[in-house]
């Protein structure tokens, strides 16, 4: 598998740059504000999190692609 992936949440609200299996970067909007925030899973739950955003499970993350990420800073 090839990083970073990039995952954006049903609701278009959050943005995810996969950066490894136990790191991602989050892209929230909040009003007409992006938060930012760095994540590394260190716990079970949060890897597996990581990998249902990997696999689109439950149809809650679709696709996007790098340019697009980069359009929201």
């Amino acid at each position: 598998m090839e990083f970073p992936i990039y995952r954006k949440y049903f609701n278009g609200m959050s943005f995810y740059k996969i950066i490894s299996e136990i790191e991602f970067e989050e892209k929230q909007l909040v009003g007409s504000k992006v938060h930012k925030h760095q994540v590394i899973a260190n716990q079970f739950p949060e890897k597996l999190r990581i990998q249902d955003m990997i696999s689109c499970k439950d149809k809650i993350w679709e696709t996007m692609n790098e340019s697009d990420y980069l359009k929201l800073d």
